[in-house]
């Protein structure tokens, strides 16, 4: 009797993942698609966790800091002169910008990779 029900738990097992949906996994993709990340996901992140955030930045503060917004909130992007690929970004530009998360105590910030236009 145990026997036909674990083999009717494991038929119906696959059947049931069907139904699970899309979700960001434990690497960041999604259909083999860079997970897009939000500011307020971002800002709760590990530190040196890779992120992909799409958004628009909006100020230079100097010394290769820029401030990035989503809708979902604003966080601190360090630039690099190398990482703009030679884009010439506006504040109405949508960047996709793919960095890793930077922790210190009192701060959260993104070091950029590179931006896409």
């Amino acid at each position: 009797m145990k026997k036909i029900s674990v083999l009717a738990l494991l038929a119906i097992m696959p059947i049931c993942g069907a139904f699970a949906g899309p979700g960001k996994n434990t690497n960041g993709n999604m259909n083999n698609q860079p997970a897009v990340w939000t500011v307020t996901e971002v800002v709760s992140l590990p530190d040196d966790t890779p992120v992909v955030m799409r958004g628009r930045i909006t100020k230079n503060m100097g010394n290769n800091i820029f401030v990035f917004e989503d809708g979902s909130g604003t966080i601190m992007l360090e630039i690099d002169e190398e990482d703009w690929n030679g884009n010439t970004v506006r504040v109405d530009d949508i960047v996709t910008v793919y960095g890793n998360v930077d922790k210190g105590p009192n701060y959260t910030e993104v070091d950029v990779e590179s931006i896409v236009k």
